[in-house]
């Protein structure tokens, strides 16, 4: 075979394998096979430096759910921060009344939703949810934002009657459909260390779904400093 003739060969070769490898890539894709995760940002408290707050959770409010309250007197107007750096996804309002419909912007009390709130992807799958603001968001969608960032302050909206911040970790890639619910929620890790809030100890709920006690509820400093 002619030197030419070698070259066509190994680049057709070349060629055949990427389009192999591709449509392997694609087709486990589409059968619900799992991207893998970048690394998980250095996630910080999404408070203010050396603010303490208290991490807790309860029956039926979904497994890795975290609501936090304020240790040094009322939550309710507290700053609410970017937990690590990222672009936003989703700033707004969203929740719902009982009968389904959309509520009103600024409605406490919903039956479900975020109320005032924000989502942050910080790329490689990771992202982070905030609800309850008291207001609308001081984010837009598709901004870019440090750690740090002001979200927001602490609130009620949507579907609590109680001033404090909603929050969870995501995982996208375990989702193949990429709704960030339930089936990507992961347990949030802050300064490198597991927040320990897991479990809401109800089987009706996911992704853990299994019957048990509710995680116990605990104190930690921000360390979310310039």
């Amino acid at each position: 075979m002619s030197a030419r003739g070698a070259y066509r060969l190994t680049m057709l070769t070349i060629i055949v394998g990427c389009v192999i490898v591709s449509y392997v890539v694609l087709a486990r894709r589409a059968d619900g096979h799992p991207q893998r995760p970048g690394p998980r940002p250095a996630f910080q408290l999404p408070f203010t430096c050396g603010e303490s707050w208290r991490l807790t959770t309860y029956a039926g409010h979904d497994d890795y759910d975290i609501d936090f309250f304020f240790n040094g007197g009322p939550s309710g107007g507290r700053a609410v921060l970017a937990s690590a750096a990222g672009t936003v996804a989703w700033a707004g309002w969203q929740a719902t009344l009982e009968n389904g419909a959309a509520a009103a912007p600024g409605t406490v009390g919903t039956r479900g939703g975020l109320g005032y709130g924000v989502i942050i992807d910080h790329g490689g799958g990771w992202f982070t949810s905030y609800g309850h603001l008291q207001a609308p968001p001081e984010v837009k969608q598709d901004q870019v934002v440090p750690r740090g960032k002001l979200l927001g302050h602490v609130g009620r909206t949507g579907s609590t009657q109680v001033e404090h911040l909603h929050y969870e970790q995501h995982d996208d890639t375990r989702d193949t459909r990429h709704t960030r619910g339930n089936a990507d929620k992961v347990e949030s890790v802050f300064d490198g260390v597991p927040s320990g809030i897991t479990s809401d100890g109800s089987a009706g709920t996911g992704p853990i779904r299994t019957a048990g006690p509710v995680s116990p509820s605990h104190d930690l400093t921000s360390r979310n400093c310039p």
